[in-house]
Formats: C-alpha cells, sequence, structure tokens
C-alpha cells in the first residue's frame, strides 16, 4: 500500500548520524499475492547504531497481534524489512544468517532493505531466499 512505501522511506539512512532501523510487515494473503497493510517501526527496547539494528522492543508483536484481532485474523506476520547505509543496498551476510534462523516458515516471507536511493526485496521460502527486482 502507498502509506507503507512512505513510511519505509522516511527512515532511509540519508545522514551520517542515521541509525539503522528495522520492523516487521503486516498484511494479507491473497491468493498468490501478498498486500502490506502496515509496518511496525522502531521503537523502545530495540538496539540501533548506524550499522546494526536489533528488534527487541514488545511492541512489534504486540501490533501483530493488534491487527490480526481487529482484522478477524486475515492481516498477519508477512515479513521483515530494515535499512542500510548505502545508496543501492544488498543483504549481508548478517542479513542471510539471520533469515535463515528467525524466519522459518512455509509460505513465502517478504523482506526489505530500505537503501538511501532503492530498496532490495525478497523472498524466502522454505531455506531459499529470491531477490525481487529491485524499486
Amino acid at each position: 500500500m502507498p502509506g507503507v512505501v512512505e513510511r519505509l522511506l522516511s527512515y532511509r539512512q540519508l545522514s551520517p548520524a542515521s541509525l539503522e532501523a528495522a520492523g516487521v510487515l503486516i498484511g494479507e494473503r491473497r491468493e498468490n499475492h501478498v498486500v502490506i497493510h502496515a509496518i511496525s517501526e522502531p521503537g523502545p527496547g530495540d538496539v540501533r547504531t548506524r550499522f546494526t539494528v536489533v528488534r527487541k522492543g514488545p511492541h512489534h508483536q504486540a501490533m501483530i497481534n493488534e491487527l490480526y484481532l481487529k482484522s478477524g485474523g486475515t492481516m498477519n506476520y508477512l515479513g521483515e524489512w530494515h535499512t542500510h547505509p548505502e545508496r543501492f543496498p544488498v543483504p549481508s551476510n548478517t542479513d542471510k544468517s539471520g533469515w535463515q534462523k528467525e524466519i522459518v516458515f512455509t509460505e513465502p516471507m517478504v523482506l526489505i532493505i530500505v537503501g538511501q536511493s532503492a530498496m532490495w526485496c525478497g523472498k524466502k521460502v522454505g531455506r531459499a531466499t529470491k531477490a525481487l527486482q529491485a524499486y
């Protein structure tokens, strides 16, 4: 949804003092499509530096739970997003290993890295991660 893209772009690391940001993607599955309606955003408990981010705040899961209940179970966790302080982002080895350990679902999951000039988008199905067309 357009509002989601605007929120993601608002976290671009455009200045040398910008910290990495991260959250989860929340939305619904419609047959072979996913629609991202909302994202969780950085908040209390998250650990953020220029080159790393760790989602630790309970607000991420709380948002998933709230939207799941409000939607009657149609909205749920679809994947994750975070930023990189580079123009055209690519997944780091830390990203790849984290996705392998932490995102274990049978349904395809969405992965987004927000860079300064572009976004890297991918999907994870089982243990395989595949890059999608850049945005």
